[in-house]
């Protein structure tokens, strides 16, 4: 559907790259460390971000089929503000687009040099609509918007502004693009820098402000987009009409999806406020997502049935069936994010399941379930098990993965990690944009970069455990009962992180090494059935903390020794 509004023009020119690795919140803690820590010495070789996983090659091919799929829709071409670098949404898109780019962005840092992080940021933000008078880049948006909006697309032949009015996620979206590029090395300088007039965090305070301006409704205490699915930009009753500039929806409802992307990037905003001594801005924003969740906990969650309502309406309307009983992909957005409670995150991840058995599906992703029925959309493609009405995507499949590794569920990510590589070792080296559930045609775009990218990060930072960045590092292994191996080389800041965990029946022990300056963090997750007994740091006797995250159990080591080779060993004996 983005594709038909905008247009599909292809050929633009390619170059080199990939993602950065970057979740929402601090998982280990040192994302709250300064941004003004030194990087790391490079090392004389760069080797490239790489895992093996013991006899699962296809979990291990998946590195590969990454690599295609990003090569394939790399971007380098003239933008507004310079040079673009960054990546189109799949093989049949010709344009960068925002929600697609926030996605792609934690997974490239560990592939991708910095221009790859920064350079699409600073294109939307230079594209931001300012409405002052003769202003020269309000002069391309197709239509004239609010100061502040923000370009859903950039890139393309001729230069060109406009906002996906369907939606609310262009400039959240926006916002998780620039943190993850300032964590990854510039830092404060960089969001100070000014970008058409205006400093970069100027501009970010901005976007969220055109937010709550023009989509914030007080009485829920909610965002509000159209009346799509939870995160689609199919509008109901719409059709397949296609429109140089999308109009305003004709229907309004708070969606569940939006919420949780906005209360990430109010976090992150709030953090970016921090880092440039702006304490009261970023007080500000730490307020709105406090009243955001408890207006979503009030407003869609529904505790009887353990997940949350897709959306609300506003003004309230009825379908003539049960909207609310649709378990969408949102909820495991909701996890990814923090915006669910801990508490909530086991309930979410049974529903989901539960849908996916239901439906038929081979690996998780099912965007919603049940589907809305035969006509609710007057569009082709979305015919019930089809797009975005109950198809199977990897882009929110590997989201809720990775909310799965994170949260206290590894066992169940495990087995939805493996559905997925064994799915794509159907088509070795493609990764198609979504999948009908039963018959598992593939659908969409092929090389489509959001689900290589998402997948990636379910990999390195759910199953390996790996947080790595100018600030600091962290290793969690999640293999459990399994041997496996990653190096993990972050080019924005020449730090790289090398590990292997080895399994057997009494002992685990996990050597790692890193070139990076800081004490890092080590925990490992205890193999189902098992307890440790005692365990040894570089041969000597060390004390372990015992950690339990949800359903998991985990040891953690204190703060690690400095740069070196190093190596913890566990004793294991069955629980009784």
């Amino acid at each position: 559907m983005r594709s038909q509004i905008v247009g599909k023009r292809a050929g633009l020119s390619v170059a080199a790259a990939l993602l950065v690795l970057c979740g929402a919140l601090p998982r280990s803690g040192f994302a709250d460390a300064p941004g003004s820590v030194s990087p790391c010495p490079p090392p004389l070789v760069a080797q490239p971000t790489t895992w093996h996983v013991e006899g699962h090659e296809q979990l291990n091919a998946v590195r590969e089929s990454v690599r295609r799929s990003l090569k394939t829709v790399e971007v380098q071409g003239s933008g507004v503000s310079g040079e673009i670098f960054g990546f189109r949404a799949g093989a049949d898109y010709g344009l960068v687009y925002a929600r697609d780019s926030a996605t792609i962005a934690p997974a490239a840092q560990f592939l991708y040099d910095i221009w790859y992080l920064t350079r699409p940021v600073e294109e939307f933000l230079h594209l931001q609509f300012d409405g002052e008078p003769d202003d020269q880049e309000d002069g391309i948006w197709l239509k004239p918007a609010q100061a502040g909006a923000v370009s859903g697309v950039v890139g393309g032949d001729e230069p060109a502004a406009m906002k996906m009015l369907v939606t609310s996620d262009e400039e959240t979206s926006l916002i998780h693009m620039a943190f993850v590029a300032s964590k990854a090395g510039p830092g404060a300088p960089w969001l100070l820098d000014v970008q058409a007039g205006k400093s970069r965090i100027q501009r970010l305070n901005d976007a969220i402000e055109w937010l709550y301006a023009q989509r914030f409704d007080a009485e829920l205490g909610l965002l509000r987009r159209g009346h799509t699915t939870d995160w689609g930009d199919v509008e109901v009753n719409v059709g397949s009409a296609m429109w140089r500039v999308p109009p305003e929806p004709k229907e309004w409802t708070a969606s569940i999806y939006d919420q949780a992307w906005a209360y990430r990037a109010l976090l992150e905003l709030a953090e970016m406020n921090e880092m440039v001594d702006q304490p009261r801005r970023a007080e500000t924003q730490r307020a709105r997502a406090r009243a955001l969740r408890q207006a979503t906990a009030e407003r869609l969650w529904q505790p009887d049935r353990g997940f949350f309502r897709t959306h609300v309406h506003i003004p309230p309307m009825h379908h003539g069936f049960d909207e609310d009983r649709i378990v969408s992909i949102a909820n495991a957005v909701a996890v990814y994010t923090g915006l669910a409670a801990p508490s909530e995150a086991g309930q979410i991840f049974r529903a989901l399941e539960e849908s996916r058995v239901a439906a038929g599906a081979s690996k998780p992703g099912l965007t919603l379930w049940p589907p809305y029925p035969q006509g609710f959309f007057d569009y082709p493609q979305m015919a019930p098990g089809r797009y975005q009405n109950g198809a199977v995507w990897d882009w929110w499949g590997g989201m809720q993965i990775s909310a799965e590794f994170w949260n206290g569920s590894a066992i169940l990510a495990r087995e939805h990690l493996d559905q997925v590589a064994a799915d794509w070792a159907r088509t070795p080296g493609e990764v198609f944009e979504w999948q009908e559930p039963r018959s598992r045609r593939n659908g969409g775009s092929p090389a489509y970069a959001g689900a290589a990218s998402t997948v990636a990060e379910s990999i390195v930072a759910g199953l390996f455990g790996v947080e790595l960045g100018p600030a600091g590092w962290a290793a969690t292994p999640r293999l459990g009962g399994q041997s496996g191996s990653i190096h993990v080389h972050h080019p924005p800041s020449g730090c790289w992180l090398s590990y292997a965990q080895t399994y057997s029946a009494d002992r685990l022990t996990v050597d790692w090494e890193t070139n990076h300056p800081l004490a890092g963090k080590v925990r490992v997750l205890v193999p189902e059935a098992f307890a440790v007994t005692g365990g040894r740091l570089d041969g000597h006797g060390t004390p372990l903390l015992v950690e339990s995250v949800g359903d998991d159990v985990y040891v953690a080591l204190g703060p690690a020794p400095r740069p070196g080779k190093h190596q913890l060993d566990l004793r294991l004996a069955p629980k009784r």
